[in-house]
């Protein structure tokens, strides 16, 4: 089969629209070799000779759903590892614990787009090392848009480069040795639940509340303006009055919202909804 990963300008217009609207992901024209490389593979699987065909798939194919689930999965960008961005887990389990707890005993967080686990797994790992809460008054919920890291998480098998970040101690403490990787403990695997949501779901995010806090970290720097908006005010819905938003490093809400109020730390920087935007609606 002679197949051509050349791609009309129409073609990738649309393309790249229909990514957007589904995962909120965009590509400009700067990104289109990114794009095209990233699903030569979905073209080959679907028996596809060229862009033009697989848009068509898309738009109007019998199996179309089937294919954006798979898809997905290739657009993911699944880097993360364990305790990635220490400090704002530090801050969680530290003076943010204390202040939820003295609202209530139990709390809830979410981490969203959890990619393989790791994030939500060290945040659990975390709250039990704090000796601040029972490990039966707290749950970490996870989320990701592709079924295939979810799956990759449930089974809970890492091998080394996950653990780049990690003391040795606390693999001893929390893994078991398992051919070339670890296994983690089925006690902290009891502490998170992984489902399938995606982002752009807003009913999905703001009805999957209430939680205390929310973990969204190296997940914005995919989106435009509009949908980071869109977003972040979902996830202030989604929060109890004065619930804490993370995000990435590199990643801000400066002129973005006027949902959350910046609280800067030593080591961090974290968000906390204002009520408003949980009594009354987000404001514009």
């Amino acid at each position: 089969m002679n197949q051509s990963f050349d791609i009309a300008e129409a073609d990738y217009r649309t393309l790249r629209d229909m990514i957007r609207t589904r995962f909120g992901i965009f590509y400009d024209d700067q990104k289109q070799f990114l794009l095209m490389s990233r699903l030569q593979t979905r073209l080959v699987k679907r028996g596809m000779q060229n862009y033009h065909d697989y848009v068509r798939f898309l738009e109007t194919g019998a199996d179309r759903e089937s294919e954006f689930t798979d898809l997905a999965s290739v657009l993911s960008n699944n880097e993360t590892y364990f305790f990635r961005e220490r400090a704002q887990v530090r801050l969680l389990c530290g003076k943010i614990l204390d202040e939820l707890l003295a609202h209530g005993p139990r709390i809830r967080v979410w981490s969203a787009a959890c990619s393989s686990g790791e994030e939500p797994y060290s945040l659990a790992m975390s709250l039990l090392e704090s000796g601040r809460i029972p490990e039966a008054n707290f749950k970490i919920e996870a989320t990701d848009i592709s079924q295939r890291v979810l799956d990759m998480a449930g089974k809970g098998f890492y091998r080394a480069l996950s653990f780049r970040a990690t003391e040795p101690a606390m693999i001893a403490k929390y893994f078991t040795p398992l051919g070339d990787g670890f296994l983690i403990a089925e006690r902290v695997k009891r502490l998170v639940s992984f489902s399938t949501l995606n982002l752009m779901d807003d009913r999905a995010v703001q009805t999957n509340g209430p939680f205390d806090a929310i973990f969204c970290r190296n997940v914005l720097i995919y989106f435009d303006k509009a949908t980071q908006k869109r977003v972040v005010e979902s996830f202030a819905k989604a929060l109890r009055p004065g619930g804490y938003l993370f995000l990435g490093h590199a990643e801000s809400l400066f002129h973005l919202t006027n949902a959350f109020e910046p609280l800067v730390q030593p080591e961090a920087i974290v968000y906390r909804v204002r009520p408003a935007a949980v009594t009354a609606g987000v404001r514009a």
